[in-house]
């Protein structure tokens, strides 16, 4: 007698961005997670480029290791405040998608850029969706919680949301409208979650400050591809060498890096910085008065390994409330002590004077003191080296298989009820 074939689930992954376009936490995040979904699950991935040399909204789909990628392209050119989350296009392509892959489950990542009616059409398909939290987004239309002049915002409310993005509108009448419907759309969305996914405590704390019923949203924290890190051995070098990877832009905290590292003696120690420097950022190459302080452009993720084993301490100088930097998981995957601000996911991470140190957010002064401490006393080096436990990408697997088969059981159950 010949056994019946079992059918795989289908989830649909949606996200704003996908390697290899675009390489920040959340999108390099959801590749490692995908394709280890995809040994258990069909998976596929809806995501937009920004091609200004293609027509907009043209659609690209491809398989790649076995997952199905549909891209929709829209440019950069065409962005307005409300196209960061309203774009009707947009949302009748996602529909068609939706209605022909016919998924089981729908995971979303992230939908700036995309369109936030992606939850409605989900919901009026029935079908569970959970969303993993990777920053402010779903309350804040900047993502992080920060004002232009750098300083923490505690949450959102009309009038300070206008004013914090009024440079986007003519009139100020008009940007009180705009950022009224975007929070009434807020609402209305996150009732349609089903499930939300924090990465960080603090990231919890504040969603649920916002609204987000207790029972709606659980903390689990990102696992990891540890096949990347291992045999990790850290090159000698007369100098101790911080580093810094990720993104340059201004709430990342580099310019406070290079104003700390300009007041230590260069002799003894070297700056490394990893990442595309955007035209916007080259000022800061004006701001080192040191030769010790070295941009080493973009680096492919692949061969982060290479780039740990020539960082001995590695600083996250964010002075925005951070979820839970990937970077800094990496650093501890390879035996690498962290010097970050303490604030929001970064101060849950690192374990002061056991896995790195703790600096005040925003001082130079503080900052310079704790890099000086690694310089004047390299052993604390290896006694911060220990090893950190760091999830890995197959327990968190195991942990979201168990989260859509919860929430596909549920809706079976309410199926049988009516």
């Amino acid at each position: 007698m010949r056994k019946r074939k079992i059918k795989k689930l289908h989830v649909l992954k949606i996200i704003h961005g996908y390697p290899p376009y675009y390489m920040a936490g959340s999108e390099v995040y959801t590749f490692h997670l995908c394709n280890e979904l995809s040994k258990f699950f069909d998976i596929t991935i809806f995501t937009r480029v920004e091609d200004d040399f293609q027509k907009p909204y043209n659609i690209k789909e491809s398989n790649e290791n076995g997952i199905t990628l549909i891209r929709v392209n829209k440019p950069s050119r065409d962005y307005t405040f409300r196209s960061k989350y309203e774009d009707h296009k947009m949302a009748k392509i996602f529909e068609k998608c939706l209605v022909r892959v016919k998924p089981d489950i729908v995971h979303i990542g992230h939908l700036s850029h995309l369109t936030i009616s992606i939850v409605e059409i989900i919901k009026k398909h029935e079908i569970p969706v959970i969303i993993t939290l990777h920053d402010y987004w779903m309350m804040c239309i900047r993502g992080q919680l920060i004002q232009d002049d750098l300083s923490l915002c505690s949450g959102p409310e009309i009038d300070k949301c206008t004013e914090c993005n009024k440079k986007y509108f003519t009139s100020h009448s008009h940007a009180k409208e705009e950022i009224s419907n975007w929070l009434k759309t807020l609402k209305t969305i996150n009732e349609n979650v089903d499930l939300f996914i924090s990465p960080s405590k603090f990231l919890q704390k504040k969603y649920l400050e916002y609204g987000i019923p207790e029972v709606k949203i659980i903390y689990k924290d990102y696992g990891f591809n540890k096949e990347l890190f291992n045999g990790i051995k850290r090159n000698s070098s007369t100098k101790i060498r911080f580093g810094f990877l990720g993104r340059i832009v201004p709430v990342k905290g580099i310019s406070l890096l290079i104003d700390a590292f300009n007041q230590i003696n260069h002799s003894k120690a070297e700056l490394n910085i990893y990442g595309k420097l955007p035209s916007s950022q080259l000022y800061l190459k004006e701001r080192c008065l040191t030769s010790t302080i070295n941009f080493k452009g973009s680096y492919n993720y692949k061969k982060i390994s290479k780039i740990l084993s020539n960082i001995d301490a590695l600083v996250v100088p964010s002075v925005w409330y951070e979820n839970s930097p990937l970077v800094i998981h990496e650093a501890f995957l390879a035996k690498i002590p962290v010097i970050t601000s303490n604030l929001g996911g970064m101060a849950e991470l690192v374990n002061h004077e056991k896995n790195g140190l703790l600096f005040e957010p925003g001082s130079i002064e503080d900052l310079k003191n704790k890099m000086e401490l690694f310089i004047n006393n390299p052993k604390l080096i290896n006694d911060y080296s220990q090893e950190t436990y760091v999830r890995s990408i197959q327990e968190d697997v195991k942990d979201i298989m168990k989260l859509y088969l919860k929430l596909l059981k549920r809706k079976e159950e309410r199926l049988v009820v009516h």
